[in-house]
């Protein structure tokens, strides 16, 4: 192991790319069913104005254009472009035109713009005459309600595009009142002891001789809206105000690809402000497209370093001790204690650990004195972090995560991933398949703002991963390659494919693992009795598992602790033409009763089996005796304190019946135990119901006590990758 000393402790870190940015644009619902326009964030989801084709007897719509009016409807950013948006909420949208629309920061309050018209008198409705004005409504009991009107509404004034502050105490919004600049100026009320002021026009340092529409205020004080002024690149462009004082400097336009020759309007964004969304109608329609500020990405990658939580102590000897019945001992501040003059000790996880070095009293085993007293503190290395598999398999697809990447002083606002290949894919996620045998490097890039200065950085770090061909009919010989690494020096490798196929195979001989020889995945379950069991069935028992990570019930073959043991296995599954089987690794289970469940930590729970030999069923019934309701109750408590482990109920029957018999039986008692659970409140799409029936014994079935035994219900608890290293802090 690597030491490293508490005397001389040295960080490298590599130094993120701060430069002049950029902005990315894109599309973000392409073929989407109608026009949208002017999108607004409330929380996570994007709120924008649809116009859609309705249901309604009588169609109204805009005069000039032919067009439906507007509704609001809402989707979630992250899921823009891949779900279908929908309306804002229940009974909300009208016959008129409901929005564009804006949201105090708590996402409780909305302004909206609507028409003032009553249905009956808008068949044809023209968007260039009055009769719109603003409205505010509440978010109560999971829907909008109320439309209270603006105290300034004018049916003989257009009053819309409303901009509350993040507090709701300031409401900016487009209007064509009387004193104004020219064409539509922006306003400004305060709320003051719970009524709004008189409206006060922003002046000529925001509002020019043409329109001023669209105003986005940030809380960071911008005051973003679109303006048909003169110097733009085309029709409206999305300008940008800082503050200045009580008031804003004057305007600039945002560049391209932001503002294009045609209408750009809409302007939203995080609280960074480096993401957002905005509409335009550069395509011939208007359409929501997102937007990214970027520096130059994958710029001076640097390898991915390894936590390394090792140290060496240790501190000159006193003289003055010496010939007494005295010895040094270290208290390592996590429950260790190492004897001697020195220590080496690896900590389990990162903290805050008080290390000290005692005098002991070699007759009494007692502190004499504590000569040296040390707070370490022990950190991640900050970097992004690629979690993935040091070997794969070619032309099988092979998933990376970057969700363990550790920079906590930054907001992450992109992340984009490399391949060697010159693909590129963006998200937390990313799954890619390998075609060339050898190193391949994956990079991974992550965009972000320093929390303490608010500036735009990136930075990349870039891992190997030895891709290796799929095995045919024996190991292929040693493959010398070659590769060029970031500095230009040529380095050499050996590669050679593996005896058989070892897809993601990360854990190592000797470890707390046995190997299996899976013959097949699937996402329907099957029964033993499929005719494609009935040779392997012959040779090998089959076992049946679930895959939480994959979705998949597995079926295979064999266990043993070695890959050796496991590989006359695996020929003799090839000859009985499971072609795709290879071998996979099993975390071997840590049984636990449920008694004992409470003892469990965190970060042990993941492949935890919790079994109960005491869940009573009536005889032939999956109904369960009541008196093991309190039991059940802490596998409830458990799932609601932990909402992202997921559960696998397997019931399993003695031998007594007929299997076919015993395995209805024990899915229904399985079936059973999830309605349980779903009754208290338990999401039913975290459990699985699976019965085994007589199929997995832990005992005999000869005698009372052995039968007793395999009558049993086993809880195996899951938790998702990414959640394990965060349990375990």
């Amino acid at each position: 192991m690597t030491l490293r000393t508490v005397i001389l402790l040295s960080l490298a870190c590599a130094t993120p790319m701060a430069a002049q940015w950029t902005y990315e644009v894109w599309p973000v619902m392409p073929g989407s069913p109608g026009e949208d326009y002017a999108p607004v964030l409330r929380d996570s989801a994007l709120v924008f104005c649809a116009l859609r084709e309705g249901e309604q007897a009588v169609r109204i719509q805009q005069a000039e254009s032919g067009k439906p009016l507007a509704d609001l409807y809402t989707v979630p950013f992250t899921a823009a472009g891949t779900q279908a948006a929908g309306p804002i909420g229940p009974g909300f949208n009208t016959v008129l035109n409901d929005g564009p629309a804006s949201f105090t920061a708590d996402g409780l309050r909305m302004c909206f713009t609507r028409n003032l018209d009553a249905p009956d008198h808008m068949r044809d409705l023209k968007r260039a005459k009055g009769g719109i004005g603003l409205f505010f409504a509440r978010y109560e009991q999971g829907g909008w309600t109320g439309s209270e009107p603006f105290p300034y509404n004018d049916p003989e004034r257009r009053i819309m595009h409303p901009a509350l502050s993040a507090d709701g105490s300031r409401l900016l919004f487009a209007a064509d009142l009387p004193g104004g600049e020219g064409g539509m100026d922006l306003f400004e009320c305060v709320r003051e002891d719970g009524s709004w002021s008189l409206p006060v026009n922003l002046g000529p340092a925001i509002n020019g001789p043409g329109n001023e529409v669209f105003p986005f205020l940030h809380r960071s004080g911008k005051l973003y809206f679109s303006s048909d002024r003169p110097g733009g690149q085309g029709e409206l462009d999305i300008l940008v105000a800082e503050p200045q004082g009580t008031g804003w400097a004057r305007p600039s336009h945002l560049p391209a690809p932001i503002n294009s020759p045609a209408n750009d309007l809409g302007y939203t964004s995080f609280a960074t402000d480096v993401s957002g969304a905005f509409s335009s109608d550069r395509n011939g329609a208007d359409e929501l497209f997102l937007f990214l500020r970027t520096v130059p990405r994958f710029a001076d990658c640097q390898a991915q370093q390894t936590n390394n939580f090792c140290y060496q102590f240790s501190e000159p000897v006193d003289p003055a001790v010496q010939g007494l019945p005295l010895r040094y001992a270290w208290d390592m501040g996590d429950g260790t204690r190492i004897m001697g003059d020195m220590a080496e000790h690896c900590y389990e996880r990162p903290g805050i650990y008080l290390v000290q070095r005692d005098l002991v009293d070699t007759a009494t085993q007692d502190v004499f004195f504590t000569a040296a007293r040390h707070q370490l503190i022990i950190d991640e290395v900050h970097q992004p972090y690629v979690t993935a598999p040091d070997s794969a398999r070619a032309d099988r697809t092979v998933q990376l995560d970057a969700s363990h990447s550790y920079l906590p002083e930054w907001v992450i606002e992109d992340v984009r991933w490399r391949f060697p290949d010159g693909t590129e894919s963006r998200g937390p996620i990313a799954q890619h398949r390998f075609t060339t045998a050898g190193e391949q490097v994956v990079q991974l890039d992550l965009l972000g703002t320093e929390r303490a200065t608010g500036r735009l950085v990136s930075r990349c770090v870039t891992k190997p991963i030895a891709v290796i061909q799929r095995f045919v009919d024996a190991a292929d010989a040693p493959v010398l390659a070659s590769y060029q690494d970031a500095d230009g020096v040529v380095r050499e490798f050996a590669y050679q494919a593996l005896p058989f196929d070892q897809f993601q195979l990360t854990v190592k001989e000797g470890e707390d693992v046995r190997f299996s020889v899976e013959l097949f995945a699937s996402k329907e379950r099957r029964t033993l009795d499929d005719p494609m069991f009935v040779e392997v069935r012959k040779h090998f028992r089959v076992i049946e598992r679930f895959d939480p990570a994959r979705g998949v019930y597995t079926y295979s073959v064999g266990e043993a602790s070695t890959l050796a043991e496991v590989y006359a296995l695996y020929q003799k599954v090839k000859q009985l033409t499971f072609l795709e089987a290879e071998v996979m690794a099993l975390n071997v289970d840590k049984v636990v009763d449920l008694s004992a469940l409470d003892l469990v930590a965190a970060e042990d729970l993941n492949n935890t089996v919790v079994r109960a030999s005491t869940v009573y069923f009536a005889n032939n019934s999956a109904t369960f005796d009541r008196a093991f309701e309190p039991a059940l109750d802490k596998i409830t408590e458990l799932l609601t304190k932990h909402p992202r482990v997921t559960l696998v109920i397997e019931a399993h029957t003695d031998d007594r019946g007929r299997d076919a018999y015993n395995r209805e039986l024990s899915d229904r008692r399985a079936q059973a135990l999830l309605d349980h659970f779903a009754r208290k409140g338990i999401d039913p799409a975290r459990l699985l119901p699976m019965g085994f029936g007589e199929e997995r014994p832990i005992a005999s079935n000869v005698s009372a006590v052995g039968r007793a035994k395999n009558r049993r219900v086993e809880f195996r608890l899951n938790v998702p990758q990414e959640d394990q290293a965060r349990m375990s802090r």
